[in-house]
């Protein structure tokens, strides 16, 4: 985000908060976004979805200039697709993570292994359904949001939960906290009853 143009700190806000694919995202028109939701219908699947839109992304649409009937846009209004290309939005993201410093070197010098390891645009449709996660949301409510079946979203939490920490300490909180466990935070070391405590028979039990 910082010290990028204002219309791709749109999209980034966008992809975050919705989860939906680059090709949904670069067409969702003015016209989908109604009474605080955003509601498609996503190109792969042709799966209805409404999404409703957090305080965070609200304030970002709303102080959007409509210049375009779409809502993302580049900086001179003109849409970030045509009807014979649809990548010029894909090329100025890589470009400014190329600036930023994602990558070893510029990302046409990568090999096809090295590209693999780097984050990409459709990342973030993953790190919208792990974000989800970490904050509670259930499995069928994060496929209502991202149009996943429950299998695909599955998939993504088992390879990005792994990278992130905040669920581990959500388990580890739960677990202090839960009656359930309250024996197992009372266990403490004792001392070694061989050095000092008397030996117990049957007289003093």
């Amino acid at each position: 985000m910082t010290g990028a143009p204002v219309e791709l700190q749109r999209v980034l806000i966008l992809a975050i908060h919705t989860g939906q694919r680059y090709g949904d995202l670069i067409r969702l028109r003015w016209s989908d976004y109604d009474s605080g939701a955003i509601s498609l219908i996503q190109s792969k699947g042709k799966v209805r979805v409404t999404v409703p839109c957090s305080s965070a992304l609200r304030a970002m649409l709303d102080s959007t200039p409509r210049q375009c009937p779409y809502i993302l846009a580049r900086a001179d209004g003109r849409p970030w697709f045509t009807e014979k290309d649809d990548k010029a939005l894909a090329k100025a993201w890589r470009a400014r993570m190329n600036e930023a410093g994602f990558y070893a070197k510029p990302f046409e010098e990568l090999t096809k292994a090295e590209k693999a390891q780097f984050l990409h645009f459709h990342d973030m449709r993953g790190t919208a359904v792990t974000l989800l996660s970490e904050a509670g949301a259930t499995l069928p409510q994060i496929c209502a949001v991202t149009g996943h079946t429950l299998a695909s979203a599955t998939r993504i939490l088992e390879r990005y939960l792994a990278r992130t920490s905040a669920m581990s300490q959500a388990a580890i909180l739960a677990f202090e906290n839960s009656p359930a466990t309250a024996f197992a935070n009372r266990l403490q070391t004792g001392s070694n009853p061989m050095k000092g405590e008397p030996k117990k028979t049957k007289g003093n039990q």
